[in-house]
């Protein structure tokens, strides 16, 4: 009767906590593409995934009922929770070495003036010579370094992309200027078109001005580990500096890069 008990409690314990985590994915899913637009492979997937999740959770089969069609929705639901927890779970193990990498990753706190290693602040979108949010927050960051640590330069890093009228290396000197760093400690890479690509060339520019090769990348929380890796994989050390999150945003950037750590890890091509 005890052991009845508990199992009950489990079971509708389990539910809860899957349904409130699929109206999580839901709710990060949906509200940027309501309040701001935004569709991306971070957005599909939460979506699908609470849809999925929420499908297990409601529909049922019989495994031994004689009709065909409950057998077929059990078997169904059984093999959807597993993949379900499968992405779960890598997703939590990729979370894990994310955050690693956004919050205890930091510069040598003996390198008080910055001078041990290059600033490279990594590019994304910009509408017209206006940094976006996430690009902004990049900056800001970038800024406190250099304004705190006077013996350092940096390298701002992003090409022009289809929907962009000039590089976004353009727009983030510019707006580092304007703030009052000095336009000698900012060289611009404006080929690229990657987060590969943003390490590769500013490596370049690294040994092409013998600026110390150990890289101080400037970056989202979200996106500082895949970046770590590429450097790693150019032959740098590195270490990180997160910029502040965007929480309206974090939950669709989070999971497109937990989706970009496993391209990475699966396939040859890493230049995304």
């Amino acid at each position: 009767m005890a052991f009845s008990r508990i199992k009950k409690i489990a079971v509708i314990t389990g539910k809860t906590l899957c349904g409130a985590f699929a109206l999580l994915c839901l709710l990060c899913g949906a509200v940027p593409l309501v309040l701001y637009g935004h569709f991306n492979h971070g957005n599909l997937a939460l979506l699908c995934y609470a849809f999925l999740l929420g499908a297990v959770l409601f529909i049922r089969g019989n495994r031994r009922s004689e009709a065909l069609l409950p057998k077929l929705i059990f078997w169904i639901r059984l093999v959807l929770s597993a993949l379900l927890a499968v992405c779960f779970l890598a997703g939590a193990v990729i979370s894990c070495f994310m955050v690693k990498y956004a919050f205890f990753h930091e510069p040598p706190a003996a390198d008080t003036d910055g001078s041990g290693g290059t600033a490279i602040v990594l590019g994304c979108q910009v509408y017209g010579e206006t940094p976006s949010v996430s690009l902004r927050g990049r900056l800001d960051a970038a800024y406190e370094y250099l304004a705190s640590h006077e013996g350092s330069k940096a390298i701002v890093a992003g090409g022009q992309g289809e929907d962009e009228t000039v590089p976004e290396a353009y727009v983030m000197k510019k707006y580092l200027v304007s703030r009052g760093i000095a336009e000698e400690r900012i060289i611009m890479e404006d080929r690229s078109e990657s987060t590969e690509e943003n390490i590769r060339f500013s490596g370049e520019i690294i040994e092409e001005n013998g600026l110390p090769e150990t890289m101080y990348i400037i970056t989202d929380a979200y996106h500082s580990y895949r970046a770590f890796l590429f450097a790693e994989e150019n032959g740098y050390r590195a270490y990180n500096i997160s910029s502040d999150l965007y929480w309206p945003l974090l939950g669709e950037y989070w999971v497109r890069e937990i989706l970009g750590v496993l391209h990475m890890k699966l396939t040859p091509n890493w230049n995304l």
